[in-house]
This record gives structure tokens, C-alpha cells and sequence, in this order.
């Protein structure tokens, strides 16, 4: 959150959802639509296929039935925690 304040003091563009979902999408090593680590924890946990949810054409992938159920009754906070991660 620090960074995206800080860009936007400076005049940069906060990244969109589509380039936030993008970068942790390719922050495996593979461009595959599929975003493999758990983006709700913070925790920097591998995803679990058994806990996954569609978001704007791209798959997530969570670490718990928990952070899976976290990130659908918030998507927004989900993606902000995403613009802040991939930012760094």
C-alpha cells in the first residue's frame, strides 16, 4: 500500500488489475493465466488447485479453503494486496 501512495505522490500510475494479475501470474516463471501463489494470506504460500477462483479470465489459486472464501467476499482488497506485492 506504501509504494502505490508513494507512486502516486510522484505522479505514477498505480497498476491496473490487469497488469497486478499479470505480474503474479508471471511471477512463477509461467505465463499460463494461472496465478499459483496464495494471494490472500500474505504469506507468500504456494496455491492449492483444490482452492481455486476465477477473476477476470485469470485462475487463483489459494493455500485454504479460508483465504479462497477472504478473497471472494473482497476481490477488491484481494487485487489491492496484489498491486501492492507486485509493485515491490
Amino acid at each position: 500500500m506504501l509504494w502505490i501512495l508513494s507512486a502516486l505522490a510522484c505522479g505514477a500510475a498505480a497498476p491496473t488489475t490487469s497488469e497486478a494479475l499479470a505480474a503474479a501470474d508471471a511471477h512463477d516463471g509461467t505465463v499460463d493465466k494461472t496465478v499459483s501463489e496464495c494471494t490472500s494470506c500474505g504469506l507468500g504460500m504456494k496455491g492449492d488447485a483444490a482452492h481455486t477462483t476465477q477473476h477476470e479470465g485469470y485462475e487463483l489459486q489459494f493455500c485454504s479453503d479460508t483465504c479462497k472464501r477472504n478473497f471472494e467476499d473482497d476481490p477488491e482488497a484481494g487485487v489491492n494486496k496484489l498491486k501492492t506485492a507486485t509493485a515491490n
